[in-house]
């Protein structure tokens, strides 16, 4: 099935692939079961200013600081499946802005988004010990998996933030992100959605992490495309989160999703309640 698809990629010009794309995604998300959806956690529209929480506070100097210190561990490799350079800096200085005692990231990777959330975190530990649990479908730290060779993910992640002193306040977690999310109280303060998944998929763990949020915390996204559009000329686009946003929104959920205001590439949006 894999390599199905990757020759249906290839074999079609970009706007051909991303429109047959969204067909099977919205056919998809058209059979999922409708969620029950509380948005009471979600912080208030009128009360975020993202530019505000990005570029204030001073914390620029700190996150070059943390930059420089993890170039020296993540190695950036020709093949990119891990999360663009202004992402990281975004979820940074988002997670030193709120600070969570307790942050959840679904969708581990390369441990690129993993390191700067540590790295954020790692400034404010002395207040209360932080935590930071990561999910993905596959065991990351293990480079013989398959999962890790088609991904490059040449150094684990856990040696990586050992080797940056952050290595105690992270947990791995091998799980589908709907599983994990399933059944789950009002436990983090902080979560992060960043896997790339079916609308389908995207439209439940959406739910299931407001679900899961603590009053007050932060549901950010990663891989949301506006209008389910390309932010760049070639970028591939996968439309789940839109898609699952859109539907939400049409069921009388309200919520709306805050794009990132960005000095680069950035496809993060925060969700807030409307």
């Amino acid at each position: 099935m894999r390599l199905l698809k990757r020759l249906v990629r290839d074999s079609l010009p970009q706007p051909a692939y991303d429109a047959l794309r969204r067909v099977v995604h919205r056919r998809r998300l058209s059979r999922a079961p409708t969620m029950a959806v509380d948005t009471a956690p979600l912080p208030r529209a009128v009360d975020v200013s993202l530019p505000e929480m990005l570029w204030g506070d001073g914390i620029a100097d700190d996150w070059e600081r943390a930059k420089t210190s993890m170039a020296e561990v993540f190695v950036e490799e020709p093949i990119k499946h891990g999360i663009d350079p202004e992402s990281r800096r975004a979820i940074y200085h988002l997670i030193r802005r709120f600070q969570p005692r307790s942050l959840l990231e679904i969708g581990t990777n390369l441990g690129a988004s993993t390191l700067s959330g540590a790295m954020a975190m790692r400034e404010y530990r002395n207040g209360g010990f932080p935590r930071l649990v990561t999910v993905d479908l596959f065991d990351v730290n293990n480079p013989a998996t398959a999962e890790a060779k088609r991904y490059h993910i040449l150094t684990p992640p856990r040696e990586m933030l050992a080797r940056l002193d952050c290595a105690d306040m992270v947990e791995f977690a091998v799980a589908r992100s709907t599983d994990y999310l399933s059944g789950r109280g009002r436990e983090f303060d902080f979560i992060l959605l960043d896997h790339t998944p079916s609308a389908d998929i995207a439209y439940r763990d959406i739910a299931l992490a407001i679900g899961a949020l603590r009053p007050g915390g932060q549901l950010l996204l990663h891989s949301y495309f506006p209008g389910g559009k390309p932010l760049g000329t070639g970028e591939r686009v996968n439309p789940g989160f839109y898609l699952a946003v859109r539907r939400l929104r049409r069921e009388g959920v309200g919520l709306e999703a805050l794009s990132l205001p960005k000095e680069g590439k950035s496809s993060l949006a925060l969700l807030v309640r409307v």
